[in-house]
């Protein structure tokens, strides 16, 4: 996969191994909302805006509640998570080779914060759910990247792991490298995949 110079990342399963903190976070909102719904059922639709999750499990009328404690729980386990071996070190790498760096997630802007702030990049931008445009598998903000930073889809590549990442790549009409590490499955029209992080570098050279 040649003459990529935007590399885009999705951080839930691919940067960050954020899934005890979800469970975690959830189980705190069943426990203080009297919710029964178990966090299998929750983390099976990763991927989406937090929103969309709600409304898929029918707790679309209790949604404010329902964002308030899994944020808030979320934020005060964030310090227990980890990065996933060698981000790093590969994202200074992409970064020295002359690689723009980008960020498409569903996760919230404040916390997306808190967790970029630990890695030893610059992220050219970085996109969070907003109001303006629909959330992945829409691709919306993938072609706003493209568009604010220049870039042909030809030149760019989307690496994520759930099918909504693949999907939103495909509308985009960039590449897609699915990160197996994740949480998702390849899809079995996915052309490109890596068992490591590190394995990006012979994909991407």
């Amino acid at each position: 996969m040649k003459n990529k110079n935007l590399i885009i990342f999705d951080i839930d399963g691919v940067i960050l191994d954020s899934k005890s903190n979800m469970e975690f976070a959830w189980n705190e909102v069943r426990k203080k909302l009297d919710i029964s719904i178990p966090f299998e059922n929750y983390f099976s639709l990763i991927g989406r805006p937090f929103k969309d999750i709600i409304l898929h499990l029918n707790l679309i009328t209790r949604y404010e509640e329902v964002k308030y404690v899994y944020f808030e729980e979320s934020k005060r386990g964030l310090s227990q998570v980890s990065f996933y071996e060698n981000v790093a070190e590969v994202l200074l790498l992409l970064e020295k080779t002359g690689k723009t760096l980008a960020i498409a997630t569903s996760k919230d802007e404040e916390r997306t914060k808190i967790i970029l702030q630990k890695l030893p990049v610059k992220f050219a931008l970085v996109q969070t759910p907003n109001e303006k445009f629909r959330g992945k598998p829409a691709p919306d903000h993938l072609l706003y990247i493209l568009a604010a930073l220049n870039f042909d889809p030809s030149e760019s590549v989307y690496i994520g792991d759930m099918a909504t990442d693949h999907e939103a790549a495909r509308r985009a009409n960039i590449d897609y490298i699915h990160a197996a590490w994740g949480y998702g499955t390849k899809s079995t029209i996915c052309e490109y995949s890596a068992n490591k992080i590190s394995d990006l570098m012979a994909i991407l050279n």
